[in-house]
């Protein structure tokens, strides 16, 4: 047999045990001869246990396709080579050449094979950066040890050393840059956190991934974030709180922040010394403004511009005397409510100066003007001035059909008997209660309580009773007069308290801080970087060149 074919046979055992490494191991088979062994030293590799463990490595490489078409044919030639038993000087280039093609994780688990055969690929500088990277080598590199810009292509062990030495706000902008497209998106929370990443930075503009974007817009420029987008990221309290702000019911426990805005906004004055728990420092402010306002009733332009904070200032204040509607807009409003309180409490004088201001803002609201002009008529029909009241009326009629059974009351009246007209108050006004309230019963049951040593209110009280009774058992309640025109009109607006609401924190953090995961993903990426370093071929221990002497 000739010395090929003894060759060739020789290539084919080495298949066939290459095909059942798992069954070779477990056989305890003693593994590559003294020949195979001689021959892998050419390329660098000293011992058997190395020699299985970079055929390992090689047939993996070679049977992991990469997905790139411009993967060099050379090198895995080269490999394939090594693998049928013919290995080469040329292999690590050829090593080096195949994982610029591959993943970082592919990178680092061949470094990690290097570096734990100890074979001798690397430059000094690329083996003590791979020690400090993958073994026991130093935590603290000197200058010259680290990899220059250069080297370190993606500032993956620049970052990764600023990891593990606690030292990210001292990372460079220029490195921030190269880090913040790749880096795991932990690691780039680790950066907002110590304050190395800030809005400034923009950094999702440098994500590639739509939710990470928009997660990081969350996380540092909030304001961007419309509910769209909050919902698709998860962000439940940006969502509650642009509901609560849209007027829609929030999913907020009984005593969380919302649920006592709420209750605020309905003029409940009792959970404000809660409230103030709740709502950050400058918001709590504000809500100390709006309740020292109440004092004066008066409020910065700002806080009356609020409408859903109306029906808390209404129920803080109490006013001592005729309110100016001129003011403002809520101003107007409690005047026209002041006025009907006044009437519903038989304090017919206040309620006069009331309504004379509001008849002195003819250029206001024209609803409530209109409803200004029928308190006055129906002040005017209380002194029997009816010319005064037939005025007024004939004047809201033009524009409110509900005036005319009022114009057509007053009209009647003019035309009956002094001694023949009914009395001219409305029973219902008379306790307290708009016109035809279906709750007239226990409101007359409730004063008549309150009131039972008083004769004089008492014959009053049972006064309007009679009158109302006798109204529906004839279901006539023409006699009397209709006030107010539009109860909607008196109501206050029934909206969320924009200026108490708490502006828009950053989105918390939704990874876990300093993960191990991310630490190992920056670690393969920055051993990847290392691949420069590997040479061309290896250096040779067992041929060491002699000096002549």
């Amino acid at each position: 047999m000739s010395r090929a074919e003894l060759v060739e046979q020789w290539r084919e055992r080495r298949r066939a045990r290459r095909t059942r490494p798992d069954q070779a191991a477990g056989a305890g088979t003693a593994g590559p001869d003294g020949f195979a062994l001689r021959r892998w030293r050419r390329a660098g590799v000293f011992g058997a246990d190395a020699v299985r463990r970079v055929e390992r490595l090689l047939h993996d490489l070679v049977g992991t396709p990469s997905g790139t078409e411009d993967e060099p044919g050379w090198a895995l030639g080269t490999l394939r080579q090594c693998l049928d038993g013919d290995p080469v000087a040329q292999l690590p280039s050829a090593v080096r050449a195949v994982l610029d093609h591959r993943t970082a994780d592919h990178a680092a688990t061949a470094m990690t094979v290097i570096h734990a055969c100890g074979l001798p690929w690397l430059t000094p500088h690329g083996q003590t950066r791979l020690e400090h990277l993958l073994g026991p080598g130093p935590a603290v590199l000197s200058r010259e040890d680290r990899p220059s810009a250069s080297e370190d292509l993606s500032g993956a062990f620049a970052l990764q050393y600023a990891l593990r030495h606690d030292e990210l706000t001292g990372l460079p902008r220029t490195v921030r840059d190269r880090i913040l497209p790749w880096a795991p998106l932990g690691t780039v929370d680790d950066l907002v956190d110590a304050g190395a990443v800030t809005r400034d930075d923009t950094p999702w503009e440098q994500r590639s991934d739509p939710w990470e974007r928009n997660y990081l817009k969350a996380r540092l420029a909030p304001e961007l974030i419309d509910r769209e987008t909050a919902e698709t990221i998860g962000w439940q309290e940006y969502v509650r709180r642009e509901r609560f702000l849209d007027g829609q019911e929030t999913e907020s426990e009984e005593g969380g922040l919302y649920d006592l805005l709420q209750r605020a906004a309905e003029g409940d004055t009792s959970v404000l010394k809660e409230l103030e728990y709740a709502l950050p420092r400058t918001v709590v402010l504000r809500l100390r403004h709006i309740r020292d306002g109440a004092l004066t009733g008066n409020w910065e332009p700002d806080v009356l511009a609020d409408r859903g904070l109306w029906r808390l200032m209404s129920a803080l204040w109490e006013p001592k005397a005729a309110v100016q509607p001129r003011r403002s807009a809520f101003h107007a409003v409690a005047a026209l409510r002041h006025a009907y309180d006044c009437m519903c409490a038989g304090d017919l004088k206040k309620a006069r100066a009331q309504v004379n201001r509001l008849l002195d803002h003819e250029d206001g609201n024209p609803l409530q003007y209109a409803e200004a002009l029928n308190m006055s008529a129906y002040l005017a029909l209380l002194d029997e001035d009816l010319n005064t009241a037939l005025i007024a009326l004939t004047r809201v009629a033009a524009t409110r059909q509900a005036a005319e059974p009022n114009l057509d009351l007053i009209k009647l009246r003019q035309a009956t008997p002094r001694n023949d007209r009914p009395h001219p108050s409305n029973p219902y006004l008379e306790l307290g209660l708009p016109n035809q309230s279906v709750v007239w019963k226990q409101r007359y049951r409730d004063l008549r309580r309150e009131f039972a040593d008083d004769r004089e209110e008492a014959a009053r009280l049972n006064r309007a009773m009679r009158r109302i009774q006798q109204a529906e058992q004839r279901e006539d309640w023409s006699d009397f007069f209709v006030l107010p025109l539009d109860a909607a009109v008196f109501q206050l607006p029934d909206e969320p308290p924009v200026t108490l609401v708490p502006p828009v924190e950053p989105m918390p953090r939704q990874t876990a801080p300093h993960h191990p995961d991310d630490a190992a993903t920056v670690r393969h990426r920055a051993v990847a970087d290392l691949l420069p370093t590997l040479l061309n071929a290896p250096r040779r221990p067992d041929h060491q060149h002699r000096k002549k002497p």
